[in-house]
């Protein structure tokens, strides 16, 4: 059976996770929508810009029309403000989502509100009042995400300004130790299958950018099964943790969703976004972690949109399909996406050897080009291409890509150019 599966808003951070962890599912058809431009346009296939903002009234209305227009089987919210508005929308929304019920939706989105549920664990930090002795102490926002607004307090004149200004803060002891997050997996009933901690070693705009296994604890582990038990979320979900000034860890948030750093232990086995779709749509999983060192270290990367029409590819071989003696991923890769569109590629070299032979040792088969053109004469390539034909050519050398662009007026790319020819939406 075929989901389909809408994310919304689909370019966060936690929307490109969660289609990076799609993307693939053979029973998974990705649809996308963002209330404002983002980078989900280049990422999802079937994407749609709606007007309605992440937690404003119109947004059920507008997934709605979506729901419709594509069968849509689940919502799938990619951002903390959208949870707790489709929790309240149950009846309205004419699809099941991916959220827990309104009122552990609520409780979640508040810090003061789940260390009120949680309170009884043992495990909430010590709140610290504004007339309280001993700072530092912690300061961030009840109703947030990220560490924005988050600040360390160092007297109390500025712990009275917060408490008067207007926002609802959570005021608690400092936790100087160790940070952590613990993704979780629970069934669809509820129950905790598996936890597994991860140290936040590099933090951007709150999201983790370098992050690893942290070692077996079983604190943290206590902790999750502890919270697995109150809230009984099911699916995907994750919280976070720091020590305190004794080195045990102290609870600083639950969030009933996917985090964009899931995928640390989705490379280990886990695969969180679409086991946590089988978990709300009740069907039964099981899991199987793998335990070995690993790092995840995130920065800034590319998507392309190349509105380049073309219908026959002519590649170069030497350094260009072969890279110092060996094949070029993404021309391969290329090479197969061209083959699955039906867009033939003639392969055009001034080779030393036999094409075919060279092609044969590298393990590349020949059925990939149209025909394979040997130049032996030095003749220019534009020679090999058609006056007027929708094509593109590519090749390492500048003085073949400038004859063939002056010859025939077509693109011409070098191998660092290639990646913007590369589809990856899904």
């Amino acid at each position: 059976m075929m989901v389909n599966v809408l994310v919304f808003p689909c370019g966060s951070e936690i929307g490109l996770e969660i289609h990076a962890a799609l993307r693939h599912a053979k029973d998974i058809c990705l649809h996308g929508a963002s209330s404002v431009s983002d980078h989900g346009e280049f990422v999802y296939a079937r994407y749609r810009q709606i007007p309605a903002l992440a937690g404003s009234a119109e947004l059920v209305s507008q997934l709605n029309m979506l729901i419709d227009a594509w069968n849509i089987d689940l919502v799938v919210p990619a951002h903390d403000s959208v949870i707790p508005v489709l929790a309240d929308n149950r009846q309205r929304l004419r699809a099941p989502a991916m959220v827990p019920d309104a009122a552990t939706a609520a409780i979640c989105r508040n810090k003061n509100r789940t260390y009120e549920k949680l309170q009884g664990l043992g495990i909430v930090p010590r709140r610290a009042e504004p007339d309280a002795t001993g700072y530092p102490i912690f300061a961030k926002p009840a109703v947030g995400q990220g560490s924005q607004g988050a600040e360390r307090v160092d007297d109390i004149a500025r712990h009275r300004q917060l408490a008067a200004s207007g926002i609802e803060y959570v005021f608690s002891e400092y936790l100087p130790g160790t940070e952590y997050t613990v993704d979780c997996i629970s069934s669809s009933s509820g129950d905790l299958l598996h936890a597994a901690a991860r140290v936040r070693g590099r933090v951007k705009s709150g999201i983790s950018v370098r992050t690893e296994p942290a070692a077996s604890d079983p604190a943290l582990q206590a902790m999750a099964e502890a919270i697995a038990s109150e809230l009984r979320l099911k699916g995907a979900w994750f919280f976070q943790a720091r020590r305190d000034r004794e080195g045990m860890p102290k609870l600083l948030e639950v969030a009933p969703r996917i985090a964009g750093s899931m995928a640390l232990n989705r490379m280990r086995g886990i695969n969180y976004p679409l086991l946590s779709v089988y978990a709300h749509l009740g069907m039964s999983f099981t899991v199987m972690p793998q335990h070995y060192p690993l790092v995840m270290d995130r920065a800034l990367g590319n998507r392309w949109r190349a509105d380049i029409a073309y219908e026959r590819v002519y590649l170069d071989l030497d350094d260009t399909l072969l890279v110092r003696g060996a094949p070029e991923p993404l021309v391969v890769a290329l090479l197969y996406q061209w083959n699955a569109r039906g867009i033939p590629v003639v392969l055009i070299t001034r080779h030393a050897a036999e094409p075919e032979q060279t092609l044969a040792r590298h393990r590349i088969c020949t059925a990939l080009f149209e025909r394979i053109v040997h130049v032996r004469d030095g003749s220019p390539k534009s020679t090999a291409i058609p006056p007027g034909e929708a094509a593109i050519f590519i090749d390492d050398a500048f003085s073949e890509r400038a004859e063939v662009a002056a010859a025939r007026g077509i693109p011409v790319f070098d191998v660092d150019a290639l990646e913007q020819l590369r589809e990856t939406r899904a």
